[in-house]
């Protein structure tokens, strides 16, 4: 007769507890975790470093074909961190219950959180990679366009940032009248305006330019200088400023 397997409940699940095979499992997780520590993330595959994830939801297992099946089923290492916990539930991946489910959701948005408080730390915008920084931060992982303003002082301090309005993933409407309104709300001497292109394309459109137009002569009336219009996709910017339509 073969050895026996014995079988106990954890969590929910039904864990192996045959030595060997536990030893095994045991080894793989360990050689995972220790590659990942010692290389860093490029020394992984995209559905390894989902396997490391998923080993602090899913106890003394080999999360591998989890992690492998996840990504077959929304395509890409990254469309699995964008899915939602309902999604990541309804993809009938074996194992993959509501604490894995909260772990993967979790990812996006701690790495939000941390982009934010690191984006607030920039408190003084003293060049267009300072106004840069601090747009690319507001807007990280954001799938619609929206304008957003930072209202400076006389130092150049930020004392504002602001979203002033709401697009969908094609465009965007700029309130001039909101821009003035909040520029003379937190007594700016001079704002940045940005806005975002989820689509990914950095150039201005015709609509960007009258926008920006209209924008910095309605400030003008109050006194309140545009110093930049800054477009962002991804971590990348175009500015109005540095290209000459300022």
């Amino acid at each position: 007769m073969g050895q026996e397997k014995e079988a106990k409940k954890t969590d929910g699940r039904v864990t192996e507890t045959d030595p060997e095979k536990k030893e095994q499992m045991k080894g793989h997780r360990e050689r995972l975790r220790e590659r990942y520590l010692e290389h860093g993330m490029d020394s992984l595959q995209d559905y390894e470093v989902l396997e490391l994830l998923l080993q602090f939801a899913i106890p003394y297992r080999d999360t591998k074909d989890e992690a492998k099946q996840l990504i077959a089923h929304f395509g890409s290492l990254t469309d699995v961190l964008d899915a939602g916990y309902e999604e990541i539930l309804n993809a009938n991946v074996p194992r993959v219950k509501e604490t894995a489910a909260t772990l993967l959701t979790l990812v996006k948005g701690v790495e939000n959180r941390y982009h934010k408080e690191k984006g607030k730390e920039l408190s003084y915008i003293r060049s267009t990679l300072d106004a840069g920084k601090a747009c690319c931060a507001m807007y990280r992982n954001q799938a619609d366009e929206s304008v957003r303003i930072l209202c400076l002082n006389a130092r150049g301090k930020i004392v504002k940032r602001e979203e002033i309005a709401k697009g969908d993933v094609n465009a965007v409407h700029f309130p001039v009248r909101k821009i003035v309104e909040t520029a003379v709300l937190n007594k700016a001497v001079s704002v940045i305006l940005t806005h975002n292109h989820p689509g990914g394309t950095l150039s201005p459109s015709r609509e960007d330019l009258d926008a920006t137009e209209a924008a910095k002569a309605a400030l003008g009336t109050i006194g309140v200088r545009l110093l930049d219009h800054l477009i962002v996709s991804g971590e990348d910017y175009y500015s109005l400023r540095e290209n000459g339509y300022l």
